[in-house]
């Protein structure tokens, strides 16, 4: 080889000749180190052997396998690179789409950590002392402009497990955004030793890249809830403004309540707090299958308490004893209950909207607890999607319970203990406002229309309001649709 030659011809010299050879090449080299007329094919050969000894060595610890799949390592790191659809990046006023993105999974045996381009987004399990985190599913959410548009995004596992077979034992993950989803199910790098979280590459890796996306339909569980930086209640309440014909005041706060989605007052002041703690996902059923707008479908109907499935969800009271508009007494009326998003108190009792079903917990003497176990007024209020069930209940002018229902949702609602066997459910799919009766037992679907209601209000004069998470109507006006045909699709 000439003095002149170039450092690839060189490297490619040396990547033929067996490593003794390439040893004694470079121990030779050092002899002649300072000989001025061989120093620059000295570092010539020394900085090729390195690449060439960097290049082998990562050769030889990164291979490929298929996920999923068993690992047999008790510390195992998997990579692959996606590029993500461009409606991740899509500019939304509550920004919904890079807000929502996430990596799912379930099934992974061992302990693991998460990186998406050199971010770590999530961990499972304990790497020491040892705890696997199969049992769990996870959905390890990725910052907004953690992503990058148009490039090769790195995701990187890191898996340990102590014995046995851990990886991915069931389903491949999949990362997605509120509509869209990509199943990584295929080949992935592998490597038993370390592998360094790096950022996303411009040009598509040849071994293993994902970039096929389809409207999301993977079935979700019950995850643990990503929680970024927050104010503590103190502080977020001073920072809170409003206009000058409106007060703010501090009631409560987490941890002693959480995710409250409806409250009321009952005739001695206090206010009834329901806690839908087990949003969005019921207890003791399994999702078989949903679409893109999260209407899902399980194995089974929940049954109704007391013989039900133990959730999360809780109505409270609270009282200011000192009636001073401090709650300083708090007392739990109900727990344990499955996606109870509503109560309220009245005709001796305690109402509680617990889809698919209306309950009734007497209460004759106002103690607080239950003379006995509830009693199912109504059942048939559609679970296919968590956010949009009936909801809202609330005491009308005219003596009725009046409730909204969901965008999302349907309903086929009938009266256990009162409907003879060959009467026929009330049915209606989407938004509307229905309303049932004590006394009578008539249920009546009231109106229809608006956009996913939650809630419901009259004012002073008898008017009902609700609103719905389109962003753009605080508020809407409803009113009976008595003319319609279908407002005589009545219970008696």
């Amino acid at each position: 080889v000439k003095y002149t030659s170039r450092p690839c011809f060189i490297t490619c010299i040396l990547s033929r000749l067996p490593a003794p050879f390439i040893l004694i090449l470079t121990m030779a080299s050092y002899r002649c180190l300072f000989a001025r007329k061989f120093r620059s094919i000295v570092v010539l050969l020394i900085g090729a052997l390195m690449l060439v000894s960097m290049a082998s060595a990562q050769s030889k610890a990164v291979t490929t396998t298929a996920v999923p799949g068993a690992l047999l390592s008790r510390d195992t790191w998997l990579r692959t690179w996606v590029r993500v659809d461009d409606s991740f990046f899509t500019k939304h006023e509550r920004n919904l789409f890079e807000e929502s993105v996430g990596v799912h999974f379930r099934d992974l045996e061992g302990a693991h950590e998460l990186f998406v381009n050199g971010v770590k987004v999530g961990t499972g399990g304990v790497f020491s002392p040892y705890k696997s985190a199969r049992a769990e599913v996870f959905r390890h959410k990725v910052p907004v402009g953690t992503l990058k548009k148009g490039e090769w995004n790195e995701l990187l596992f890191h898996i340990h497990h102590e014995a046995g077979k851990g990886g991915f034992l069931g389903e491949a993950p999949f990362i997605m955004n509120y509509f869209m989803e990509c199943v990584l199910e295929g080949p992935w790098e592998v490597s038993s030793t370390a592998l360094s979280p790096g950022p996303s590459l411009k040009v598509q890796p040849t071994a293993t890249s994902f970039a096929t996306f389809r409207e999301s339909n993977r079935v979700l569980g019950r995850a643990e809830q990503f929680h970024g930086q927050s104010l503590s209640p103190a502080d977020a309440y001073a920072k809170m403004r409003s206009t000058p014909d409106l007060a703010v005041d501090l009631l409560l706060a987490e941890p002693l309540i959480a995710q409250p989605t409806h409250f009321s007052f009952d005739t001695r002041g206090r206010l009834w707090v329901t806690q839908y703690r087990q949003y969005p996902y019921p207890a003791g059923v399994t999702m078989i299958s949903r679409d893109k707008y999260y209407r899902s479908h399980y194995d089974r109907v929940p049954p109704a308490p007391p013989n039900h499935d133990r959730g999360a969800d809780i109505v409270s009271i609270h009282e200011s004893t000192k009636h001073d508009g401090v709650y300083d007494k708090h007392t739990v009326f109900q727990d344990g209950l499955n996606m109870a998003n509503s109560a309220l108190r009245a005709f001796g009792g305690v109402w509680v909207m617990n889809p698919p079903y209306l309950l009734f917990y007497p209460d004759a003497n106002g103690t607080d607890k239950p003379d006995g176990p509830p009693v199912v007024h109504l059942a048939g209020f559609g679970l296919e999607d968590t956010h949009s069930v009936g909801n809202g209940i609330i005491l009308g002018p005219d003596g009725w319970i009046y409730g909204v229902h969901g965008s999302t949702s349907s309903s086929r609602v009938t009266r256990p203990g009162f409907d003879s066997g060959d009467s026929a459910a009330v049915h209606f799919e989407g938004c509307m406002v229905w309303r049932y009766n004590p006394k009578t037992r008539e249920y009546d679907i009231f109106s229809e229309g608006s956009g996913n209601p939650f809630g419901l209000e009259f004012d002073g004069d008898g008017r009902m309001y609700s609103g719905h998470n389109g962003g753009n109507t605080p508020r809407l006006a409803l009113r009976p649709r008595g003319h319609l045909p279908e407002a005589r699709r009545r219970s008696r």
